[in-house]
């Protein structure tokens, strides 16, 4: 029984005593039955079914009512009974994961149950830490259990073992990092053996984007433990986030080596290799991981996208299709639609994204991708039309800006592309492309209210410059922008650099612009349509962007 309830019941048996004695003492014996069925019970409880039915008597015996000595029993055998089903329970949890739904909704009793603990007076320092403890998971309290810790810590009767986790958990839960590093190093001097301690240290410096400070931390742990994986695989990490990708593969293989039915050597080995384009060697690793975690949703969306960048089309969609047959992820949808484009699908591909797009009706990402398949597809009227929904949420888009320009010019609609190029422009002056397809418009749009070939000059030889005079496209407009000034020699040496880059692609255009210079007639050009030729570059969408897989240590 709480203590304010306690008052208050005294308050009113005291009341119901002076009205009427008889009355006081049928309410204050009424849950005796049910407290002698709980001491029953109590001597012989085996397992949770037996303590479930105990804290039940001695819930209804106080809800019933007591006399004073018997509440007192009561809430202590409660609170006593409350702390060993906790315990029993973390037991079970500690054996699982929590992403499993079952241990979620034990977990909730749990906490429900140490809370009932910590309502009563003077109660165990133990529920504080079990208590501080969950509320330090991600996405609990970590206020609370800062709170909660810094209690325990100020009780006595706490062994040297339980001080220093506490210790460590309060340093996950601190917002300064002063304080935190002071709480792990605690922790460490407390607990020296314990070498998880440690590594929260070096994973908390790592998340703090202190690497090398990081690196220390775990190379002084490999000192004393040079076989400890986790310690390897942690260090592999950080060699990864500094770019030195060697050393991370080698720590990687020694933690594979040592821990070989671990997947995040394997996870973190196909990352590396994945963003250093050796897709093949990625999908060894990914498979491997898969190997290990059959039907985990991570390795196989990043599976899924490195067949895609090694052209593996149809194993991506095999991927993609057995990820969405569990969960409908959006990046799996992404990813899906661009293997559908690339295997020159482009109408399956616009339905996928639209599928996507249902369930997150403002994500730019998406309707940038559907507005991209629209132009390749021919369609832009409609990728217009999605440019125009990204701009309604954001007007500063400048991918939307560039694009929707990009596709008034496929349409002919200069005017329009010219007012969205210039928009752009302001946001990022630097952009090669945007300089490169704005002075295109004004060096051969066949209306001469627009062009403007001292602009297109400027705009060309910028493009040029941060380009270093290597793109055959880009010194293709420089020269369109010299001969619609007039100085055909300067267009046609451009022009002829540009045919010598030996473009494929491009030949035949090239060809016709250089020949154009050479009769002193400037180049025009009007697009009704999106064609493969146009000097609005359509890039192909990049896979999306995925979570890099965490690792548990």
């Amino acid at each position: 029984m709480k203590s304010r309830q306690f008052l208050w019941l005294a308050v009113i048996g005291f009341c119901a005593a002076i009205l009427c004695p008889s009355w006081e003492m049928r309410a204050e014996s009424a849950g005796k039955s049910d407290l002698d069925d709980a001491l029953r019970l109590r001597v012989t409880a085996e397992g949770l079914p037996d303590l479930n039915n105990v804290i039940e008597k001695l819930q209804s015996a106080l809800d019933k009512g007591l006399e004073v000595e018997d509440a007192e029993l009561s809430e202590q055998m409660l609170s006593d009974a409350l702390m060993e089903r906790a315990s029993t329970l973390m037991r079970v949890v500690n054996s699982n994961s929590i992403a499993d739904d079952r241990i979620r909704q034990i977990l909730r009793l749990i906490v429900s149950d140490l809370r009932r603990v910590l309502a009563y007076d003077n109660p165990p320092p133990l529920a504080n830490f079990m208590l501080g403890r969950l509320m330090a998971l991600p996405g609990n309290d970590p206020h609370e259990a800062r709170r909660l810790l810094t209690k325990f810590l100020a009780a006595q009767d706490v062994t040297p073992e339980q001080r220093a986790e506490a210790f460590a958990l309060r340093g996950q839960t601190q917002t300064d990092d002063e304080r935190a590093l002071a709480d792990f190093e605690e922790a460490i001097k407390l607990d020296p053996e314990n070498s998880s301690y440690g590594l929260m240290r070096a994973v908390f410096l790592r998340n703090r984007k202190k690497l090398d400070e990081a690196l220390v931390a775990v190379n002084d742990m490999l000192k004393r433990t040079p076989e400890d994986a986790n310690a390897l695989i942690l260090r592999g990490e950080v060699f990864r986030q500094l770019e030195k990708f060697d050393d991370a593969l080698a720590s990687f293989d020694e933690a594979a080596k040592l821990a070989p039915q671990a997947p995040a050597p394997f996870q973190n080995r196909g990352e590396i290799y994945r963003q250093q384009d050796n897709y093949p060697q990625a999908i060894t690793e990914f498979t491997k991981v898969l190997e290990l975690q059959p039907g985990s949703l991570l390795p196989l969306v990043h599976r899924a996208e490195s067949y895609l960048l090694n052209k593996q089309f149809e194993e991506a969609l095999a991927d993609t299709d057995a990820v969405l047959e569990k969960e409908p992820l959006i990046a799996a949808h992404r990813l899906r639609a661009e293997a559908l484009a690339q295997s020159n699908r482009l109408g399956d591909a616009i339905a996928e994204i639209k599928k996507a797009a249902q369930k997150l009706p403002n994500q730019t990402e998406l309707k940038m991708q559907l507005a991209l398949y629209y132009l390749l597809d021919k369609q832009p009227e409609q990728a217009i039309s999605a440019y125009e929904d990204i701009l309604l949420l954001n007007p500063d888009d400048f991918q939307a800006l560039r694009s929707r320009g990009d596709a008034y010019l496929n349409l002919g609609k200069h005017t329009e592309a010219i007012n969205d190029f210039e928009q752009a422009l302001k946001l990022q002056p630097e952009d090669t492309t945007l300089l490169n397809n704005l002075a295109w418009v004004l060096a051969t749009s066949p209306e001469a209210e627009i062009r403007n070939g001292t602009r297109a000059v400027e705009l060309a030889t910028k493009a040029c410059e941060l380009t270093e005079y290597k793109l055959p496209h880009i010194l293709s407009t420089l020269a369109a922008a010299f001969a619609e000034s007039g100085n055909f020699d300067t267009a046609i040496k451009w022009s002829q650099k540009a045919v010598e880059m030996e473009d494929p692609e491009n030949d035949q255009q090239l060809a016709k612009e250089l020949d154009s210079y050479q009769k002193k007639q400037p180049w025009r050009e009007r697009q009704n349509v999106v064609k493969t030729e146009s000097k609005s570059e359509l890039v192909p969408v990049s896979p999306p962007e995925l979570d890099k897989q965490s690792i548990d240590f």
